[in-house]
């Protein structure tokens, strides 16, 4: 019986080699849980960001320039409003190209704070007796001052773009300049 467990032991002890008849490394095992958690982890909140991405989005155009035609209104009539948003409050001036410099200087007005906030009721009033004068016009450029708050370039738009109008008890929106280009300062 020892001679059978002999070669029972020579049978196991060879099954311990590798080709080369060298002692064959112990086998490892790999425990990826900790891995995975993790990396599911990541995944979530990398989602999670680009989702909260998306949402932070002005609705605005890009000044180009361009040989073709124009987005921008086609009429003699017509005036284009730079609104300069600075810490100290508006500065409004008018572009044209059939107009006098002291007709486009006329419509010019500074609208400073009103308190410690910006006065978007009075740029309102402003930007609506300019469209009243001149209907097809429908273009701002809003040009920030660094430093300009976020929520303030916002506010500026909506002040621009539309006034609340009331007739009888209805409220209706009215537009004023819908299309707004937002630029900077070129120095």
């Amino acid at each position: 019986m020892s001679a059978g467990a002999d070669t029972g032991e020579e049978e196991a002890a060879g099954s311990r080699t590798n080709v080369f008849g060298e002692a064959a490394i112990a086998p490892v095992q790999l425990n990826l849980t900790a891995l995975m958690d993790i990396l599911s982890n990541l995944l979530f909140f990398l989602l999670a960001a680009f989702g909260a991405t998306i949402v932070m989005v002005i609705n605005g155009t890009v000044p180009v320039q361009s040989a073709d035609e124009s987005g921008v209104a086609d009429t003699k009539r017509a005036v284009t409003i730079n609104v300069s948003v600075q810490k100290e409050g508006f500065q409004v001036a008018a572009l044209g190209t059939a107009f006098t410099q002291e007709e486009l200087d006329g419509m010019g007005r500074t609208i400073p704070l009103h308190g410690k906030v910006h006065d978007f009721a009075a740029l309102t009033a402003h930007l609506k007796g300019i469209k009243q004068d001149f209907p097809k016009s429908d273009t701002v450029i809003l040009t920030p001052e660094p430093g300009v708050k976020y929520e303030v370039l916002v506010r500026t738009m909506d002040a621009a773009r539309e006034y609340e109008s009331k007739e009888g008890v209805a409220m209706h929106t009215v537009a004023l300049f819908p299309t707004v280009v937002v630029s900077t300062l070129v120095k």
